[in-house]
């Protein structure tokens, strides 16, 4: 693409001018063509200033999705080798799931700046506006059917450690799936798997975080919140998601590498409700108890009366006894 080599050359010549006459040259486009590319790159959000004389210098990429800002911020070996971002999806998970039915590589990533029918967990509606993070990963590992349901696990661990890289945020994590800021959902994940589980093992990790919209754009019934309203100001999602693309490559590796204990002290450790009396749910089975963590299996542990039980994630829910959300 014309202008994303255009870019390729400002980057690489970040403090000085490069000449129209100069970058014509090189791409073998004419100079007219270079500013209408230049036009386009400014209507997408690239800040590029431009002198007469001198050429055109590049001074501030987009905060908003944007496929060239996000390729440069990567620095994974797998995640995100392949791109798909569109302006706006019935859910970036289904999009997903039918590009790995035709042969989807491990680690390609599907992003949408707006999804217009997400879904989360026990097939919930997702509200993702504009200005969101609403991506999916396509995950081809070497692990068993048992290890492959830790990676929603993994995923929180990764996006915990993001944001609080980041931003400095200290965020908490309600199993199974869900990240919470001060008693306000901020981000969620869906692992879906694909097909059979067989050879051929392929799971969806679907990821949305409230970033750079306000609160009033979701529903008034929602406990939830934003980064921009935490913050007080916009994100960079390009970066932002190439932080969790590479905390999430880290994590995965350790499941291949039979490192869960890791994996799950990193979790306990932001676990919400941790030693408090709860409620679980299954279906129209309620089961009271003190939640004691996630077993080596990645199963909740629920100290009940009658001794301990365990939970997988896709079975149940988890729900304080004192009505609060944590």
């Amino acid at each position: 693409m014309v202008r994303y080599d255009i870019l390729d050359l400002l980057a690489v010549n970040s403090e000085d001018f490069v000449s129209g006459e100069r970058i014509s040259q090189q791409l073998h486009v004419t100079r007219a063509a270079v500013w209408k590319q230049i036009k386009v790159l400014k209507e997408e959000g690239f800040e590029i200033e431009g002198q007469t004389k001198n050429g055109y210098r590049l001074i501030r990429t987009p905060l908003s999705l944007n496929e060239w800002a996000l390729k440069r911020a990567l620095t994974t070996t797998s995640l995100g080798n392949e791109i798909d971002l569109e302006d706006e999806l019935l859910s970036t998970n289904v999009r997903a799931k039918e590009l790995s039915r035709k042969g989807g590589v491990h680690g390609q990533i599907v992003l949408a700046k707006r999804q217009s029918a997400g879904r989360g967990r026990l097939q919930r509606q997702w509200e993702s506006p504009s200005g969101g993070l609403w991506m999916s990963v396509v995950l081809k590992p070497n692990l068993s059917l048992a290890d492959a349901s830790k990676l929603t696990l993994a995923a929180s661990v990764a996006i915990v450690d993001a944001l609080e890289e980041h931003f400095l945020l200290r965020i908490g994590i309600k199993w199974p799936n869900d990240l919470i800021y001060k008693g306000e959902k901020i981000a969620g994940i869906l692992g879906e798997v694909v097909g059979e589980w067989n050879a051929i093992q392929t799971l969806i990790l679907g990821i949305g975080i409230n970033a750079n919209f306000p609160r009033e754009q979701l529903d008034s019934a929602l406990n939830a919140t934003t980064l921009l309203e935490i913050l007080g100001h916009e994100v960079d999602l390009n970066v932002l998601a190439a932080g969790i693309l590479r905390h999430l490559e880290n994590q995965v590796k350790a499941l291949e590498n039979k490192a869960f204990e890791e994996l799950r002290l990193n979790w306990t450790q932001r676990a919400l409700g941790l030693g408090e009396n709860v409620r679980v749910l299954r279906g129209e089975q309620v089961f009271l108890g003190v939640f004691r963590g996630i077993s080596v299996d990645g199963e909740l542990i629920l100290e009940t009366e009658e001794g301990e039980k365990c939970f997988t994630a896709g079975e149940v829910q988890l729900r304080s006894c004192v009505g609060k959300y944590f």
